[in-house]
């Protein structure tokens, strides 16, 4: 029989559970209990099932997740027996959240810090600009929520300039790849009139991206004012809740960027007839007056009323003449813009050439082989490689 001194037993039973932690990654799983953070350093709490339980300690900065009492979780550490107490705990490395209970109870903790912080604030919110020059898009290249934000953005404000930034929308890497693309938007120099982010819908665990921390932190932040879009309208994201603007779908979203040429069309046409109305009313009005005037006045003031008449013809003249010049002036801007309209051409047959980031390429010089492109045409998008780039002159 091999005899050990206490300290050389706990020693053997360390080194024997670090070359298991090295043989092979494991977890534990089970119930949070007796959570408590001790001198704002340090987070311990116990970890337990129906029978047994093991205590777990991990430093604060190195909690992602806000974890309380009864949630379900999956610790992934080192275990080890502390010689001072001889007592085995969990170093743990990483925390895991467990079914959709725990996500939603930590989401909730974290929801109610964030609004405490004044994250989601009404005051400090933006309003987008009525008519928008140009725009970043953060979105997946490849997603519905493109295609369906892009069309209806071309059908009411053609325009619109619109630079994609593609990202990951769901899984492990797309908070830090959202963050980076929003991050680029704010260094990149470019006069964007807002920021667009949008996904389609999905289930709660897919759309747990959009509820990272930091996210909304760097959406409160930004200097561009933010419209968000997740596409869903049962679960809110935080990334929605600190935008200035939330959208409940892609579609919505565009509604809400940009108006609908049309509308505008008939807005200016509506207000150049009412102040086209007012002005003639107006100018009646002192016609009469000055006749009243002139009437009521001393016998001399009557035969300047033939002046007044001519000086009254000549200005009403003038004014109906600056009207017109104005309307037809109305009348070609909006020839223009229809002619402006990219839909327009689409339904001649024709098709124009996007790069990934949404911007039109209007000349071979922008093209290069290996080329990721995407053909746009009356019914839809076709994505598209360059392998051959010929210059004509």
């Amino acid at each position: 029989m091999r005899i050990f001194s206490v300290t050389e037993f706990i020693e053997l039973v360390n080194e024997t559970l670090q070359a298991l932690d090295a043989y092979e990654a494991f977890a534990v799983e089970g119930e949070v209990s007796g959570y408590r953070v001790n001198q704002g350093q340090w987070v311990t709490f116990d970890l337990k099932d129906e029978r047994s339980l093991v205590n777990v300690f991990l430093p604060i900065w190195k909690l992602r997740t806000p974890l309380e009492d009864g949630m379900r979780i999956r610790v992934a550490g080192t275990g080890r027996v502390y010689a001072k107490y001889g007592k085995f705990s969990l170093s743990a490395e990483q925390i895991e959240l467990v079914g959709e209970g725990a996500l939603r109870k930590a989401l909730a903790l974290l929801r109610h810090r964030l609004e405490q912080e004044g994250l989601f604030t009404s005051e400090r919110k933006r309003e987008l600009p009525r008519f928008p020059r140009r725009i970043a898009l953060i979105a997946s290249r490849d997603s519905a929520a493109y295609g369906d934000f892009t069309r209806i953005v071309c059908e009411r404000w053609p325009l619109l300039d619109i630079h994609l930034y593609n990202v990951l929308v769901q899984g492990e890497r797309a908070p830090e790849d959202i963050r980076r693309a929003l991050a680029a938007v704010q260094a990149s120099g470019e006069a964007y009139d807002a920021v667009v982010l949008t996904r389609g819908g999905g289930s709660f665990e897919e759309l747990m991206a959009f509820n990272d921390e930091q996210l909304a932190r760097d959406i409160f932040a930004s200097r561009i004012p933010v419209l968000a879009a997740i596409g869903h309208e049962r679960d809110v994201t935080l990334a929605e809740e600190a935008a200035d603007v939330r959208g409940s779908t892609p579609t919505d979203a565009a509604r809400r960027l940009v108006p609908d040429r049309r509308d505008v069309e008939y807005e200016i046409a509506s207000r150049i007839r009412s102040m086209s109305d007012s002005l003639l009313r107006r100018l009646q009005e002192n016609r009469t007056a000055l006749h009243r005037i002139l009437e009521s006045g001393s016998h001399w003031a009557s035969r300047y009323r033939i002046q007044v008449d001519a000086w009254a013809s000549a200005t009403e003249g003038g004014m109906r003449q600056l009207l017109e010049s104005n309307r037809e002036r109305l009348q070609h801007l909006t020839r223009l813009l229809k002619g402006l309209d990219p839909t327009a051409v689409l339904a001649r047959g024709y098709s124009f050439v996007q790069d990934t980031r949404g911007r039109v390429i209007s000349g071979v010089s922008r093209l290069g082989r290996g080329q990721a492109i995407f053909v746009r045409m009356k019914d839809g998008t076709a994505g598209a490689t360059v392998n051959v780039v010929k210059k004509q002159f």
